[in-house]
């Protein structure tokens, strides 16, 4: 179980801090529930019920800096293969990142790297590397206390 001061990783919003642990009621009787504030400015606050069996599977502590020079020592020799039929191969890259797998998106990003340095992307799949870009940045910014900037040197430097 979480505590108030943790910093996780939610699905979909990024590296949060869990502002509060508190009994509330939203209409279907007094619940405990997590008060997740999101570290992106300007994103709202949000609430979650603590023993919400759905919510726990979307979320995980932060990385540590051990955590993260593992996971890309353990790609350094592996590689995502380019997959010819777009419609299969898009599908494989929403999966990817809606399971925000820090691994699953480091290969990404270095697939899609791959293929823009040799054959160029289109603009679907520039979305998607500026995305997994973002995801991966800020929280290997936040567990490193580096900037964003400085991530992409950081991997390639372990690579």
């Amino acid at each position: 179980m979480y505590r108030k001061g943790d910093y996780i990783s939610y699905s979909g919003h990024g590296v949060c801090r869990i502002g509060d642990i508190r009994k509330m009621n939203f209409g279907n009787g007094e619940q405990e529930y997590l008060v997740i504030e999101p570290i992106a400015s300007g994103s709202a606050t949000i609430y979650l019920p603590a023993e919400n069996p759905k919510a726990q599977t979307r979320m995980r502590p932060v990385l540590t800096r051990e955590e993260i020079d593992s996971i890309i020592f353990s790609v350094r020799n592996d590689q995502m293969p380019w997959i010819l039929d777009r419609k299969a191969r898009m599908a494989l890259f929403q999966q990817i990142l809606s399971r925000r797998d820090t691994r699953e998106l480091l290969l990404l990003a270095s697939c899609l790297h791959k293929r823009k340095t040799e054959a160029g992307l289109p603009t679907s799949e520039m979305d998607i590397l500026h995305k997994v870009e973002g995801m991966i940045e800020q929280e290997f910014s936040f567990a490193l206390n580096i900037s964003r900037a400085e991530i992409g040197k950081y991997i390639r430097d372990r690579l």
